[in-house]
């Protein structure tokens, strides 16, 4: 029994059992709407119609209580093609994205919104993750899409398309006497406690790093997991702190202040991260679009390079975290 004859016989049903006109309302021959009522007769060892010489003129009584089950089989059939279409376009199901603490805090918050205006069957759900599990979640289908940095070189399976560039902070009490100096160095930083992010995080890293090629000991004595910690720590007096710029409020922390530091650590990007060989659904597509509408993505395996706003000098393949 196939979807296709249990089709037929309800289209002969619909044309008063004329099976021509049957016939053409499926865009198919005469005697194939005939052969395949037959066959279906046949599998199920009863007369589904009642006959007039060759003409069908009614059902059996057989047929009438076959004929009220495939109905609701073809409604169900129709159900069933719904949802996959759904799945297989990304209207419904999940979407699964890994975000470090930074982006999920900042970046993702209005792709999400338009996202569930759009389409509000499918569900989002963002995991904070350390970038090293987060590439190997994305490598093993673990995920659909990445907010997080540049992977290693070695990630070849990965494609990683840049889109935001940001950049550290100095945070201080108010009347800090670093407020007021002309020139800040690594070398003043060094003299004072620093509260910052985690050594997993990529701006860590970077402070640490910096002051290891200038030949000084790193002066981060407070590893926090995120901007507010941080801030808070500042605000009691325990110590200097390094976060991501636009993690500071002017406005919500009047004890504090902000110093420029721009001309001390590199800045930091980040970018969406996809496997290679990922099925781009319409939801996937929907969600980096708005994350960035100018984002070209190739479509086929992402072999091509990647075009985006930041040029070549953001893209530095030793990047491993980000805050």
């Amino acid at each position: 029994m196939t979807l296709r004859q249990l089709t037929y016989l309800r289209e002969v049903i619909r044309q008063s059992f004329n099976v021509s006109n049957a016939a053409r309302a499926l865009y198919t021959s005469q005697s194939g709407v005939s052969r395949q009522l037959q066959d279906l007769a046949e599998e199920l060892g009863v007369d589904l119609f009642v006959r007039c010489g060759k003409r069908f003129v009614g059902l059996t009584e057989a047929g009438k209580e076959i004929a009220a089950v495939v109905d609701d089989i073809l409604r169900d059939s129709q159900r069933i093609r719904k949802i996959a279409d759904a799945h297989r376009d990304g209207n419904r199901g999940v979407l699964r994205i890994l975000a470090t603490r930074h982006v999920a805090a900042s970046s993702l918050h209005e792709a999400i919104v338009r996202c569930r205006q759009e389409m509000p069957a499918l569900q989002i759900e963002i995991n904070q993750e350390d970038p090293g599990l987060a590439f190997e979640l994305l490598r093993q289908h673990g995920a659909d899409l990445g907010m997080l940095p540049e992977p290693p070189a070695q990630f070849t399976d990965l494609a990683y398309f840049p889109l935001t560039r940001w950049h550290l902070t100095l945070v201080v009490p108010q009347g800090h006497v670093l407020m007021a100096a002309t020139e800040l160095t690594l070398e003043t930083l060094s003299a004072y406690p620093c509260c910052c992010y985690e050594r997993t995080s990529r701006s860590r890293q970077i402070v640490d790093e910096t002051f290891e090629l200038a030949g000084m000991r790193s002066p981060v004595s407070f590893s926090l997991s995120s901007s507010p910690d941080i801030l808070q720590y500042v605000a009691t007096g325990i110590g200097i702190g390094l976060i991501a710029e636009e993690a500071f409020n002017a406005a919500r922390h009047p004890d504090l202040a902000a110093v420029d530091v721009r001309h001390l650590f590199q800045p930091i990007t980040t970018g969406v991260v996809l496997p290679r060989n990922v099925r781009l659904s319409t939801a996937l597509r929907a969600f980096i679009k708005v994350l960035s509408p100018g984002l070209d993505l190739e479509v086929q395996g992402f072999d091509a390079e990647p075009v985006c706003a930041l040029p070549a000098a953001g893209r530095r393949r030793e990047f491993s975290g980000l805050a």
